[in-house]
Formats: C-alpha cells, structure tokens, sequence
C-alpha cells in the first residue's frame, strides 16, 4: 500500500512545494486537488496544472495518486446539455489521469441539494433515483471506453446521507461496477463516509474487494487519522487480508498546523498501526 496526501492539505500554493514539503513528511504520493476554481473551470485549472505536476514528480520522486475534486458534479442534471459537459470533463480529466500515471478520477454522481429527475410518471413506480441510476450506468458505460484508452479509471465515491441523496455504501458501488463490467470504471472506500454508513467498515471492505481502486483516510471526526476513535487497525487488517495495494490518501481536516500534524500521522499510521507501505 502507498501513503499519499491531498496536495492541499500541505497548507501550499506552489506545486513543487506541495510535492517536497508532503515527501519530507514521510508520504509517498500525492492526490491531486485543484480546488481554485469553481465548476467547469476546476478541469481547465486543473490541466493547466500538468507541467508543473510533472516537474514536481521529477523533482520529488512522488507520483501522483488519483485527482479529485476537478470537475463540476451535474452528472445526472436534468439539462442534456449540462451531462454532455460534465460528460467532455471528465474525458479530458481521465486522459490526465494516464498521462500523470495515476489511478483515476475520483466522481461524486450527485449531492444533496442538486437537480433532481423528476420521478417517471409513464412507468409506474419508477422514482427519481431509479431513472438516476440508469441513467449513471448508461454514462458510466459510454465514459469507460475513454478511461480504458487513456489507461486511468473512473473511481466512485460513496458519500454519507447527508452529503449525497444515494450511493451511499460500498455495496451499491460495487454493485454499479458489476453492472458495467469494466476496468475503466471502479469505486473506492472513504473512512469517514464509511464510518456514518457502514456497521462494520472492515467487513464491508472484504465482501466487495472487487472493483476497490483507492481509499481516503481520515478519523471519525474527519480530522487526520490518530485524533479520533476510527478502529484503523481492523480496517487496515481487512485491507491486508484481500490483497489490497493501491494508494490510501488523507482527505480530512488538520488539528493543528500541517508541519506538525501531518508528520505525526504519518507516525501514527506507520508506527503505532505497524504497517508497511510500499
């Protein structure tokens, strides 16, 4: 497994800083989080990025993990139109992803508060959700032709209740990729979220290992790993005992400054957990 570290959780602006300051800290790759801009101009921010990227992962050593928070979320928007440009995103976002040689782009299909489909009145019982999910797997099956040419993958992310109206757990993730059947479509596990939905984080990990593509960490407070009551040692067991070698990153808050609190979760996770990360 390999330890990486959301690019702004540093507390730096400059690329090849984040890079140096997060591997003098003791990680060993880097999420990338282009979160200047708002909406569809996180993505061309985000490729403006790329040189820049590249030179620090020369400079460093550090590659880069996966990319999250690129793209405006109207993947399921009624508007045609505003899917079709979520939809060109993401695309331009996957073929980054190779090019960086990174795992995939994270996704969040739709948050609370988004437009909703409204619920089928031609179908009896059909709801809003059910036409969402059809509809995501028809997207999702179109976008994994790109992710698969470009060699990155599109990763899921489950969020809790109150942040996502669906796709909640790791069990409707992996069903979702079973559906699709593709290695350019998979889902990952974050602790946090898995810690509001999930009765038992660890076990939920081992029934759908399939399709498992990235983790984030953080304690149950969704401040850094060590702060919290997050029982990371059964989790981590759990991770061990499917074979799991992609990359955990920190998305969480900080108690303190990054130059203190950073260093001393890197200790917690490989000292007082006794992990090995590679």
């Amino acid at each position: 497994m390999k330890l990486a570290c959301q690019a702004d959780l540093s507390g730096q602006t400059n690329i090849l800083t984040q890079f140096t300051k997060l591997k003098a800290w003791g990680f060993e790759g880097v999420e990338l989080t282009p979160w200047t801009y708002l909406d569809g101009d996180r993505a061309k921010y985000a490729l403006s990025l790329e040189a820049d990227v590249m030179a620090a992962m020369d400079k460093t050593g550090l590659g880069v993990t996966t990319i999250c928070g690129g793209l405006h979320f109207d993947f399921l928007n009624p508007d045609p139109a505003k899917r079709r440009a979520d939809f060109n995103r993401l695309a331009e976002m996957l073929k980054l992803a190779g090019r960086l040689g990174a795992t995939g782009v994270i996704m969040v299909p739709i948050f609370n508060g988004a437009p909703q489909l409204p619920d089928s009145t031609g179908v009896p019982f059909r709801s809003s959700i059910d036409l969402q999910r059809d509809l995501l797997i028809a997207e999702l099956r179109a976008m994994a032709e790109v992710a698969e040419e470009s060699g990155a993958c599109i990763i899921l992310e489950p969020l809790n209740r109150y942040e996502a109206p669906w796709l909640n757990r790791l069990e409707q993730a992996a069903a979702l990729c079973d559906e699709i059947n593709s290695p350019g479509v998979g889902f990952m596990a974050d602790l946090f979220h898995m810690n509001i939905e999930e009765t038992n984080p660890a076990a939920a990990i081992k029934a759908h290992a399939r399709g498992l593509k990235h983790i984030h960490l953080a304690d149950n407070t969704r401040k850094q790993p060590g702060t919290g009551i997050t029982d990371f040692a059964n989790i981590f067991r759990a991770l061990n005992e499917i074979g799991y070698t992609g990359a955990m990153a920190l998305e969480c808050g900080l108690t303190s400054e990054p130059s203190e609190a950073l260093p001393a979760c890197v200790h917690f996770l490989k000292t007082q957990l006794g992990l090995d990360f590679i």
